[in-house]
Formats: C-alpha cells, structure tokens, sequence
C-alpha cells in the first residue's frame, strides 16, 4: 500500500512541475524579480529529479502568477485550479474582488 501512495505522490509532484513549467514559458512569472525567476528555474529542475520535492513553495508561486498580462490559457488556468483543489488548497482566483463588487 504505501508504495501506490508514493507512486501517486511522485506523480502529483511531476504535474505540479510540469504545470509551473508551462506557466513560466507563456509568461506568468515575468513581473518577478530575476532572483525569484531564477528560484523558480532551479525547483523545477529539481522537481524533475527529486519526486520529494515540497509543493507549497511551488504553489505561492502559483498565486503571485500575473495571470491578466501574460497567454495564460483558460485551459491551462483551469488545470491549475483542478490540481489545487485536489491538493486542499485555495483556488486562483484570477478576477479578483473587483470583479465580484462590479
């Protein structure tokens, strides 16, 4: 049993890699500083070879995304928002409160 646990695991990080990968090629993290960039470039590298990587520092990346000026997908979007409520976590809420008061 807990080796389909860890199987399942190491699969959830690899799509967590490969989602914060196809948000950084469209452009979601431009905004950031380079050393934050650069951060970002080295979890994903070691996400593709370490399946114990911590997923919360991959994730605060995820909400500071800037999800209006970047070709960010809706499909892509929705992806993330999927993996994030598999996980327990708050969704990305790319609208903002603006967009509910108007």
């Amino acid at each position: 049993m807990p080796v389909v646990k860890t199987k399942k695991k190491a699969s959830m990080a690899n799509t967590l890699v490969d989602l914060t990968r196809e948000l950084l090629n469209i452009g979601v993290f431009n905004h950031l500083p380079d050393n934050e960039i650069a951060r970002l470039h080295w979890m994903i590298l070691q996400g593709q070879v370490d399946e114990h990587l911590p997923l919360q520092p991959l994730f605060s990346y995820w909400y500071r995304g800037d999800y209006y000026s970047s070709n960010a997908s809706t499909r892509l979007l929705q992806q993330c928002n999927e993996y994030l409520q598999r996980m327990g976590q708050p969704l990305i809420d790319v609208y903002g409160e603006e967009f509910y008061e108007a």
